[in-house]
């Protein structure tokens, strides 16, 4: 039985999400490892829990066992432990001594921090790639915005993630330096789940779409100053609808005593 453990900050309150899988641990279905090499199973068993954890699936807060983990993954203790290792690292998870680890929780102040970054590092992305996106990936960039438009239209919001990482993806990439898009790809992973939880609200998925169309366009025209003050406006109300949402869930919670925990 996994232990559940979280711990109030003092300066703000936990981040609480509903409706999510507490038991992950239990009852997450791994495939049972075939092949001999530790390194694969170190690799796939860091995949697993990262992804897990980026999603939300894994809670913040959720202490992490290693020797549950190696047999609920049906690996060695080996593999798991070095995974654990990496992910700590990155900042996903912090290590207890003799305890285990604890998947990090972020405060309103953390995800604020990693938004206001992320404006930051985009706005230097787009000042970038105003003079070196190609006519192919300003194609891509128009033909991501046709399927967004197409999702928008439907009665299934599941590709707005996908198609929301693919558009700021494009532009990262367009400004030509690694350095810059291994930078944004944590920054996206740190707060993968927070857009996720919101980018399937219609109201901020239409708003999402209409954003990036007015981006797309300032760099069509290779427009900086519309383009700066485009990628700007956009950010910041993606930081807004996420704190908003955040908020909204613990009022929610609080209203009818269901934690989500």
């Amino acid at each position: 039985m996994p232990v559940i453990e979280y711990h109030m900050d003092t300066k703000s309150a936990p981040v609480v999400f509903l409706n999510t899988d507490i038991y992950w641990a239990l009852s997450m279905k791994f495939p049972k490892a075939s092949t001999p090499d530790s390194s694969s199973f170190t690799d796939w068993a860091y995949r697993e829990l990262r992804q897990g954890i980026i999603t939300g699936s894994i809670p913040g807060g959720f202490r992490l066992v290693e020797t549950a983990l190696a047999s609920r993954m049906n690996v060695s203790r080996t593999p798991v432990r070095e995974a654990l290792h990496k992910l700590a690292l990155e900042g996903l998870l912090y290590s207890i001594p003799r305890a285990g680890y604890i998947v990090e929780e972020l405060t309103d102040y953390d995800i604020q921090d990693m938004l206001t970054t992320c404006t930051a590092i985009e706005q230097i992305a787009i000042q970038w790639a105003i003079d070196k996106i190609t006519a192919e990936e300003i194609e891509r960039l128009e033909a991501n915005l046709k399927k967004t438009d197409e999702v928008l239209k439907s009665d299934s919001l599941e590709a707005m993630m996908d198609l929301d990482t693919e558009f700021h993806q494009i532009i990262y990439k367009a400004a030509r330096s690694k350095t810059l898009f291994r930078i944004s790809q944590m920054l996206s992973d740190h707060t993968l789940k927070f857009r996720k939880a919101c980018i399937h609200i219609p109201e901020i998925a239409r708003r999402a779409g209409e954003e990036h169309l007015e981006i797309f366009k300032a760099l069509q025209s290779r427009d900086l100053i519309r383009a700066e003050k485009a990628i700007r406006s956009h950010l910041e109300i993606v930081q807004k609808d996420i704190l908003d949402y955040l908020q909204q869930v613990r009022q929610d919670a609080f209203v009818t005593g269901d934690t989500g925990l």
